[in-house]
């Protein structure tokens, strides 16, 4: 007999109830895919800003000079220690003090002492991959109205690594090229040639370093520009341009001087812009201005990240340099005054 009070033994009591099941994993399905959805345009805007991000540093634009402004509000100078050695930046992120270096008597400048003003971009600046400091007591690095044994990191510059240009004054001083060298570094890591010529935001420095020095009778010798590799892909169009405003600027102060311009354009991984390299070779035309070694050509292998040179890197630039200061060249179908 049949049980009237319900259904057989072993059976859902209600038949619908695999279809409520069938419905409850249709919707979980649409939740993920929905949730999916929700992160692959998360993840689509975060890449998007990354790439933005990547954009406006490269090309120095509004967008990436506002977030530096904001972050110079809200971030006061670093005062840094490295063990017993404190050491304080400026806005710019450059090296204004360091405990470790002790001032010294001005030297006695004579008719074969140099006087090397050196700026631009990381290269420029104390990030080589090692440090040195003067093999004699010839070498001087001035700062505001002060001088002291050069010793990298170079007091005026970014970073807190090694400086092409001690290396270099250690060179001419052994090769008897001078009797002293006094170098004055204000080189900005990742800086664009638009930021050193008039309206950039490195235009009031750079003019400020140079009126320092002639008021303080500091007689440039020698300009020592190294520059470009930020520039690689966006800006090579105005480049000529803004590096000639940059040259009048100096000769403004010191007329005499003799301007190097090295060739750099390789920005890693990028490789080295022909429009670039052109432009730099181009102000060779101007008079008193020359070439400087072509630093592209300086391989992955000396370079402690890839980038940045390294000691042995450095010790490449800075024997052409040397050539190139002692024969002064421009490039081919420049103008060839002196």
């Amino acid at each position: 007999m049949k049980d009237l009070a319900g259904p057989a033994r072993g059976r859902p009591p209600y038949p619908t109830t695999r279809g409520g099941g069938q419905m409850e994993k249709t919707q979980a399905g649409a939740r993920a895919l929905k949730y999916a959805g929700l992160a692959t345009l998360l993840g689509l805007a975060c890449l998007t800003m990354l790439v933005l991000g990547i954009q406006s540093a490269l090309s120095q634009n509004q967008l990436f000079n506002l977030a530096v402004k904001i972050k110079r509000h809200f971030v006061p100078p670093q005062t840094l220690s490295f063990g017993y050695t404190h050491t304080q930046s400026n806005a710019l992120d450059q090296l204004v003090s360091d405990s470790s270096k002790v001032p010294v008597p001005a030297p006695v400048l004579t008719d074969r002492s140099m006087v090397a003003f050196a700026f631009g971009q990381s290269n420029s600046a104390n990030s080589i991959g090692e440090r040195q400091q003067a093999a004699t007591g010839k070498v001087f690095n001035y700062f505001e109205g002060r001088y002291y044994k050069a010793a990298d990191p170079l007091l005026g510059a970014t970073g807190r690594g090694g400086s092409l240009w001690t290396t270099l004054a250690n060179k001419l001083i052994s090769q008897e090229m001078a009797d002293q060298v006094v170098l004055m570094s204000a080189g900005v890591g990742g800086s664009s040639v638009a930021q050193w010529r008039k309206g950039g935001n490195l235009n009031g420095m750079l003019e400020a370093r140079l009126q320092d020095a002639q008021k303080q009778g500091l007689n440039v010798t020698h300009f020592f520009w190294h520059q470009g590799e930020i520039d690689n892909n966006n800006a090579y169009r105005d480049y000529e341009a803004g590096l000639t405003e940059i040259i009048q600027l100096t000769q403004r102060y010191f007329p005499n001087a003799r301007f190097f311009v090295a060739q750099a354009s390789a920005f890693c991984p990028l490789p080295s812009s022909r429009e670039i390299l052109d432009s730099q070779r181009a102000v060779t035309r101007l008079k008193n201005v020359y070439l400087g070694p072509n630093t592209d050509l300086i391989g992955p292998e000396d370079r402690s990240d890839g980038c940045h040179l390294s000691g042995r890197g450095a010790e490449k630039a800075a024997a052409e340099w040397v050539e190139l200061i002692r024969h002064p060249q421009k490039a081919v179908g420049s103008a060839t005054q002196s």
